[in-house]
């Protein structure tokens, strides 16, 4: 027993010395690198300032990717694309931290290159990458970023692809066939989206957009609230905990909106002229707050609600289990 006492005590007296070691280690060198690991306590960050241009005519597709960088895509005045990348860092990554911009045919790849070595320390970085490119019709467009945020203005082109994990998106005066916006945790705004066909999607976070004008706009949300305003397209979305409102002067295009225990509210600023209601909830109710439409059913018991204005040539099509309807 003395024998196994006396292992441990010498154990634990290699143990201290060992951490003593790091930790003189660590004071003595703040900022040194070896062996793919950082010491780094420091707060001293450095300004970083990079940039590159190229011929716009030589591209027809952007792949632009970053991890925690926020980006921003705008149209700029010139001929040529202009890519910068600035903001500050830790001194200690200061240099490592650099501009990606890699021509791949008619492909041009941005982004950021980042040390990957492991961190004992404090990691400052704090950077934006800008892109400004001229009027032109791209292919297709790919944006993604980690947990920074995305904003594009004023873009166009045929397929335009953007993605952020917890990162919100802000998308506006963008023209094209079709633009997918995803996002884990992170919000998704739209604003002055012309298109053929919108996807917006979330995990937890907000979706909101404002006069969009498409032939069809799919949303889904898990537990983030969704509101569509003075738009025009076909609409069909759900949600699962978030509430659901659209407002519009009036429906012109077929619209189905499912939500499990969310709320769903569609506002118009007109009595509608030509609309058909077809309401169904499990426990959920359904309240008509205009005067004109005919019933075919209104059985609050069956959680049901269904009727026509004028012929009916518009579907309003809703499904809820424990969310309510109104329709006002």
């Amino acid at each position: 027993m003395e024998g196994m006492k006396n292992a441990m005590q010498k154990k634990k007296g290699l143990l201290i010395v060992a951490v003593g070691v790091l930790l003189l280690i660590i004071t003595m060198n703040p900022i040194k690198t070896f062996s793919g690991i950082n010491f780094g306590f420091s707060f001293d960050t450095k300004e970083i300032n990079g940039e590159q241009t190229f011929d716009a005519n030589d591209f027809r597709h952007l792949n632009l990717r970053t991890g925690s960088s926020d980006i921003h895509v705008v149209q700029g005045n010139a001929d040529q694309i202009k890519v910068r990348l600035h903001g500050k860092v830790s001194l200690q990554i200061a240099e490592q931290v650099k501009l990606k911009a890699e021509p791949n045919g008619d492909t041009l790849v941005l982004g950021v290159d980042i040390p990957q070595g492991i961190d004992l320390g404090v990691r400052v970085m704090n950077i934006d990458l800008t892109v400004e490119l001229p009027e032109k019709q791209w292919s297709s467009a790919g944006i993604e970023s980690g947990s920074g945020d995305i904003e594009i203005a004023q873009m166009q082109g045929d397929s335009v692809k953007i993605k952020a994990s917890s990162g919100d998106v802000n998308v506006q005066q963008v023209k094209a066939d079709e633009i997918t916006v995803h996002t884990g945790s992170g919000d998704i705004k739209a604003e002055e989206i012309d298109v053929e066909s919108i996807a917006l999607e979330s995990g937890s976070g907000d979706i909101s957009a404002e006069r969009y004008k498409a032939s069809m706009l799919n949303f889904q949300s898990g537990s983030g609230d969704v509101e569509l305003k003075d738009g025009e397209s076909g609409i069909q979305g759900k949600t699962g905990s978030g509430n659901i409102r659209l407002d519009a002067d009036q429906l012109i295009h077929d619209a189905e909106l499912r939500s499990s225990s969310g709320r769903v509210t569609v506002d118009l600023v007109k009595e509608p002229s030509s609309l058909k209601v077809d309401f169904e909830g499990s426990s959920g109710k359904g309240d008509m707050q205009w005067d004109g439409m005919r019933y075919e059913t209104n059985d609050k018991d069956k959680n049901q609600l269904k009727g026509t204005f004028g012929s009916g040539g518009v579907v309003l099509k809703v499904r809820t289990s424990s969310g309510d309807f109104t329709l006002k």
